[in-house]
């Protein structure tokens, strides 16, 4: 009868072995899985974040819109009602009076700053 005691050695090098290499195979599998699952929380918040700012452009582009049509009716009530003639140049904005050709340049200011301002002319 053979002697199997000199085989248990190696049976149980080769049963460590291949456990050791499942366990790896197992943690690069999860290791795998847990990447994909964070690109794919990660690509759908981004899109969410995508439709909101589209849904955010929609209303500042029809707050332009109605802010245009705005500033056109005022620049058109004044040149027939006062003779003023209003041109918008970058971060300047210039009133001609038609009848005396006076001119006023007036300096477009950020929502803050015109805050300031008014609590100045208040103080005055």
């Amino acid at each position: 009868m053979p002697d199997f005691g000199a085989f248990l050695p190696l049976l149980s090098i080769a049963i460590a072995l291949s456990a050791a290499i499942g366990v790896v195979i197992a943690f690069v599998g999860n290791k795998n899985r847990g990447m994909s699952e964070v690109q794919t929380n990660t690509i759908t918040a981004l899109q969410a974040q995508n439709t909101a700012q589209e849904k955010q452009i929609q209303v500042l582009e029809k707050k332009i819109t109605r802010l245009e049509g705005v500033f056109f009716t005022l620049q058109v009530t004044l040149k027939k009602r006062r003779g003023l003639l209003i041109e918008v140049n970058d971060d300047v904005i210039t009133l001609i009076d038609q009848r005396t050709g006076v001119e006023h340049v007036v300096q477009i200011h950020t929502t803050g700053q015109l805050e300031k301002i008014a609590q100045q002319e208040e103080g005055k």
